[in-house]
């Protein structure tokens, strides 16, 4: 079976989830038993607490493996992501001097001598259209480069063996 960067995605929220789950029935379960009597398996799904602490060692350990694997396969992709955060940063900074272009008043009052108040023209010192502009460019930058990376996600493939967490998921 080939690993593309998407399943394997995919693969790592499930271990992530299967990790999670068995950490809660760790943290709810009991670590004494009556003396003498067998351990109630029924929190780990018939295995006992031992074993599932060692199945949690296991998928941490493949998490692990699958998080190396994914980098190792992303670096075809590093360039995209870092341009992708640098977008995002940028887009974040346009949309806020967008929406202070959109509030921008045209005038306000100041009191005079004669105890009066004057009108005072205001102009925006930046151009709302050349700030919407240069936020859509980004945006659509943006979505290019996410349209890449969802390409190549599906396409670049992950040095990982699935089959060794399957039993555990």
């Amino acid at each position: 079976m080939n690993l593309t960067i998407a399943s394997g995605f995919r693969l790592r929220n499930k271990i992530k989830e299967q990790i999670r789950k068995r950490i809660e029935h760790v943290e709810s379960a009991s670590a004494v038993k009556d003396a003498g009597t067998p351990e109630n398996t029924a929190l780990f799904d018939g295995k006992t607490f031992e074993e599932t602490l060692e199945i949690i060692v296991v998928l941490m350990h493949e998490l692990h493996s699958l998080n190396l694997a994914i980098d190792e396969a992303n670096i075809i992709n590093r360039e995209n992501l870092i341009s992708l955060e640098t977008l995002k940063a940028s887009i974040a900074l346009y949309e806020t001097v967008a929406l202070k272009c959109r509030s921008v008043e045209q005038f306000r009052y100041e009191y005079n001598a004669e105890g009066g108040r004057d009108k005072i023209a205001l102009e925006p010192v930046l151009n709302q259209k050349e700030i919407v502009e240069k936020l859509d460019a980004f945006k659509k930058e943006k979505e290019k480069i996410e349209e890449a990376l969802a390409d190549s996600n599906f396409k670049t493939v992950v040095h990982f063996d699935p089959e060794t967490v399957k039993k555990f998921l």
